[in-house]
């Protein structure tokens, strides 16, 4: 869970240009006020839908270094939902976003009535590829100019994973 004793880890670990770069919602740079935004938004919509969307990833010390959440974009009772994730660069490297994510999923698909969760990665954000092929998610497709950033148009890859019949 998150909450706003979060805020200065979340400014420290995504005010780094690269997060912005390979994600739609994470600006940069990254300030105090984009985090209380960020954790507001979360918390109003865990409290109005009695429903948990965003996980906190920690190190031993307890302190946030990462996030993984459903967007829910299909609306709360959809049948699927997009998912995103982050990890501290410190952290990166050492498998643990693609053990976070594997059990992410599991934890998903055994606690909610979700069958498919997937997730839209910039074609050049190849390590997140990495990630999720990792996890068992699968390839499903590749969508050129999917997103806008800026005045750019950028390509994505489409990866899912279902829950077992």
């Amino acid at each position: 869970m998150i909450d706003y004793s979060d805020g200065k880890s979340l400014v420290k670990h995504l005010n780094d240009l690269e997060f912005s770069r390979n994600t739609c919602t994470i600006p940069f740079p990254y300030t105090g006020e984009n985090a209380k935004e960020f954790i507001s938004r979360v918390l109003t919509f865990e409290e109005k839908n009695k429903l948990q969307r965003d996980w906190a990833i920690r190190n031993q010390d307890g302190e946030l270094i990462g996030g993984i959440g459903l967007l829910y974009d299909k609306g709360i009772k959809s049948f699927r939902s997009e998912f995103g994730y982050w990890l501290s660069k410190a952290y990166w490297n050492q498998g643990i976003m693609t053990s976070v994510v594997h059990r992410f999923t599991s934890h998903i698909f055994a606690t909610t009535t979700l069958v498919r969760v997937d997730a839209h990665v910039f074609a050049h954000n190849i390590a997140s590829c990495k990630v999720l092929e990792k996890a068992g998610f699968e390839r499903e497709g590749y969508l050129k100019r999917a997103f806008q950033k800026g005045d750019v148009f950028l390509d994505a890859y489409l990866y899912a994973k279902l829950r077992e019949p």
